[in-house]
């Protein structure tokens, strides 16, 4: 009896050592044939940039390397522009990841130009920023349990100001019978710290309800950065009906109401934006000069 009792403490004294030095052993087999997920990022794909916002695509790839189909992580992203915390959000479940597949996740991203210097005006003051994409992924596995993979992108975008379109000043030049010659000079405000290369501009000009004007011109014009360069427009008004009414609105000497639209066809540069176009529409009010 007592050799049974010998023999069975020996027993169990030897399989508690076992499982102690072998249990290890025994899971990293197990844990060797499956792979965690693998997440990886190019960063932020620009898609769009206009003077109005930034629009691009975070790319990020998940890669499930096993032959089973694993549960689709929680994702959790945020975006800082310099040390400014813009947006966090969480991607919504989309259930399973197949086997040896790679999921592509496209997040979208939004930068209004207008809302962010709203919120955060120091960001005017600046022709770009870095930029930090953090992305965190909590997964549910096989084996593993619970786990979590990171990822971070970084780059550089563009803080575009939006150039400013002024009608300074409707002044006559010249008073005939015949015709009626008056300077119209515009103006373009470049807040960036690019330059601008105006190369055309296609406008019209209604004064009181009449248009006077409707034309475009291609003088070159250089404005260098936070500077304002003038636009210089020549406007003739030759029938009879125009010539009469110009003539009873200078010796008025009252203001006059102007509808003044078109669009500037520009070139910058700026490695971000090599060319745009900038409609414009300006309503008012503005005595003429003699």
């Amino acid at each position: 009896m007592i050799r049974k009792k010998s023999l069975v403490l020996f027993l169990s004294v030897f399989l508690f050592l076992i499982c102690q030095s072998g249990m290890a052993d025994f899971k990293n087999p197990i844990q060797s044939v499956f792979n965690k997920p693998d997440v990886t990022t190019e960063g932020l794909d620009i898609t769009s940039l206009t003077f109005d916002s930034i629009e691009g695509i975070l790319n990020i790839k998940i890669k499930n390397l096993n032959s089973i189909s694993i549960d689709y992580p929680q994702v959790n992203w945020s975006l800082k522009l310099g040390d400014i915390l813009y947006k966090s959000e969480a991607v919504p479940d989309k259930g399973k990841i197949a086997p040896n597949t790679v999921e592509e996740l496209q997040i979208p991203v939004s930068i209004p130009f207008d809302d962010l210097y709203k919120k955060h005006p120091s960001l005017q003051r600046v022709d770009a920023v870095p930029y930090t994409v953090t992305a965190d992924f909590n997964f549910k596995l096989p084996i593993f349990g619970k786990s979590t993979n990171s990822v971070v992108a970084t780059g550089e975008l563009p803080m575009l100001k939006k150039p400013v379109v002024n009608l300074d000043s409707i002044q006559l030049t010249s008073m005939e019978p015949e015709q009626v010659v008056f300077a119209v000079t515009a103006s373009l405000q470049n807040k960036n710290g690019f330059d601008i290369h105006l190369e055309r501009v296609d406008y019209s000009l209604i004064i009181n309800n009449t248009k006077w004007a409707a034309g475009n011109t291609r003088r070159q014009i250089l404005v260098r950065p936070a500077q304002k360069g003038d636009i210089p427009l020549n406007i003739a008004l030759r029938t009879s009906s125009m010539v009469s009414e110009a003539y009873a609105l200078v010796l008025s000497e009252q203001d006059v109401r102007f509808d003044f639209k078109g669009t500037l066809y520009c070139k910058s540069s700026s490695p971000y934006l090599k060319s745009f176009e900038l409609p414009f529409q300006l309503i008012g009010t503005k005595r003429i000069k003699l």
